[in-house]
């Protein structure tokens, strides 16, 4: 089997092909009821990114089929300029045969390369075998959070009602905001800031820091999505007196995947809590959705399992755990540790 180094932002229609049809694979297993990803979805995800992103990506093939693969994203925001993230994926019938650790020597030679030393990564419970994987090469849990999902069947329309009438009272000296195409220009300095606000969801044990959103990389993330054909709806809450952002909620939702809605981020700025406001987002865009997507039948969003407040209102609206989601963490000199020590007979042989 060869491994190889690929630019997919570059690639060929033959590897776009095969890369497509084996990451449909992952997906049916990651993501059972979803339907698969088009080619030309995919040839745009990984040719729109933005500028402050590396994304190193290497495949195990044979006979021009993508069997396993790997990717390494280094953000170069700023901020955690410590770290890198990884993901690997290997055909359900080939693992456990060191192809996991070909790919992760690739790995850890390039964050070597670029002098970083901690390695992040995310395992879900639909792979039992990320995990497993994970423990072997010695990463520990620093956060564990669900995908929670809201059947819109079973969400009761007089609790939005009811939260904003009550926003209606405690909070009536703000106004709500309603964008569809990103923030306008004159709000993207002050919407950047507010979106600092999610800091505060827990971290559990990760080795992270706070992050911080320029104006550039905000429209360079918007540019992205807009070109992956996501449509985002962003409502901000504003006191009118001041003129300040106090908090906001973002939903995606691609036509490709109708039936499905991705509750995105949902904060509410310090000094601004407690008046109902993340209720009345919430409710505000669900009653938005249910009015002009009907189509939407799901949504879906993940919540860190110790961020009590945002569960707190995600289980009143309906949302249930769907699927288990782990984020690891691993230093350098651990995951080398763990590849000499399978070197000679998990590494041997590679072209």
């Amino acid at each position: 089997m060869r491994i190889e180094s690929v630019d997919v932002k570059r690639a060929s229609d033959r590897e776009y092909a095969a890369l497509n049809a084996f990451m449909n694979e992952i997906r049916a297993e990651r993501l059972p009821e979803d339907p698969p990803v088009p080619l030309a979805e995919e040839i745009r995800r990984f040719q729109t990114t933005p500028t402050f992103i590396d994304v190193f990506t290497w495949i195990a093939g044979e006979g021009g089929a993508v069997l396993a693969n790997a990717t390494l994203t280094v953000e170069r925001a700023g901020h955690n300029t410590h770290l890198v993230e990884f993901g690997i994926a290997v055909r359900a019938g080939l693992r456990r045969r060191g192809i996991g650790s070909q790919l992760l020597e690739r790995i850890a030679g390039t964050t070597g390369e670029i002098g970083r030393h901690l390695l992040i990564a995310w395992s879900q419970s639909t792979i039992p075998a990320g995990p497993a994987f994970l423990r072997r090469v010695g990463a520990r849990v620093g956060l564990e959070s669900h995908m929670n999902q809201l059947d819109l069947r079973d969400l009761d329309r007089d609790l939005i009602r009811r939260w904003q009438e009550r926003a209606a009272e405690r909070a009536a000296g703000f106004d709500l905001l309603v964008w569809t195409a990103g923030p306008p220009e004159e709000y993207v300095e002050p919407f950047a800031a507010l979106i600092g606000a999610l800091n505060r969801a827990p971290r559990g044990t990760l080795q992270v820091e706070d992050f911080h959103v320029t104006p550039e990389q905000l429209r360079e993330w918007l540019r992205t999505a807009r070109e992956r054909g996501y449509e985002r709806w962003t409502i901000v809450a504003q006191e009118r007196a001041t003129g300040r952002l106090a908090g906001f909620t973002e939903v995606s939702w691609h036509p490709n995947r109708p039936k499905i809605l991705g509750q995105e981020g949902t904060a509410v700025m310090s000094g601004f809590q407690n008046l109902g406001l993340g209720r009345w987002l919430k409710a505000a865009m669900l009653e938005k959705v249910l009015r002009e997507r009907p189509e939407v039948e799901k949504i879906r969003t993940g919540n860190a399992d110790m961020n009590a407040p945002m569960l707190k209102i995600n289980y009143e609206l309906g949302f249930r755990p769907y699927i288990s989601h782990y984020v690891w963490q691993a230093e350098l000199p651990q995951v080398q540790a763990y590849l000499d020590s399978v070197r000679p007979t998990k590494l041997a042989g590679v072209i």
